[in-house]
């Protein structure tokens, strides 16, 4: 589960920009993404969610990483060079602007390394003169394995909550589709995906930033529970105040 929300959210850039090449380069039976057809997004959505699925199944984190970083300078660039083909008004302003978030997004690949992500330090207590190692006091062996067991549960439940605010926030915004909960359900989507899902992921490399993402998803769910008046958002606010600690 986590290396399928990596992949979500490492491919993210690359199905934003195949959205962006079928709405300047689609057929001519194909409505336009202006229009919003539905089927349009539905197929999108799925691409999107294959994608990912392929990319945490077929690659290493590192090279998830690199892959989709290196798509999506690429993509930015092919998606310039058709505006400029198709001659819009502002083509070269922004094909220059799109080879440089390009050049950024390829550097960025270059230089990711297993060696470059922080390890966990981890603290051995100090033996003194009178702190000698007793063994009635060391830890069970059979109680240190259950221990530990937990631990890899306990870090994909970050994740996990992450996939409940989307699957959550997709069922009122596109099944129960009434106000207030449209709106609502699609305000909690860009939280769960753009706030939260850069919480989880940030929480073994950058634990005081991700513990401030989930304080602002928090807040952020909190105003939803006021604004809407339901009791979905008020959970999602007490479990996303609980994952910041």
């Amino acid at each position: 589960m986590q290396r399928f929300f990596v992949a979500l959210h490492a491919t993210l850039p690359a199905a934003l920009m195949v959205a962006v090449l079928v709405h300047l380069w689609g057929p001519a039976w194909l409505p336009t993404l202006a229009q919003r057809p539905v089927w349009t997004m539905w197929v999108l959505i799925g691409v999107w969610l294959l994608m990912s699925a392929l990319a945490a199944w077929a690659l290493s984190t590192v090279a998830l990483w690199r892959v989709s970083l290196a798509c999506a300078g690429l993509l930015l660039m092919a998606a310039g060079g058709v505006g400029l083909a198709q001659g819009a008004a502002l083509a070269p302003a922004m094909l220059v602007g799109m080879a440089v978030w390009g050049l950024v997004c390829g550097g960025v690949a270059a230089f990711i390394a297993p060696g470059r992500v922080q390890a966990n330090r981890r603290k051995t207590p100090r033996q003194g003169p009178d702190n000698h190692a007793d063994p009635a006091h060391a830890p069970h062996p059979a109680r240190r394995r259950a221990l530990w067991r937990w631990v890899p549960a306990a870090a994909h439940l970050p994740f996990w909550l992450v996939g409940l605010l989307a699957v959550e926030s997709f069922r009122l915004a596109h099944i129960v589709a009434t106000e207030p909960a449209r709106s609502s359900g699609m305000l909690g989507l860009l939280l769960a995906f753009f706030v939260a899902l850069p919480a989880a992921t940030l929480r073994a490399w950058a634990p005081r930033t991700a513990a401030l993402l989930w304080a602002l998803a928090a807040l952020a769910f909190g105003g939803l529970a006021a604004k809407a008046g339901l009791a979905q958002w008020a959970v999602a606010a007490a479990l996303c105040t609980a994952a910041a600690f």
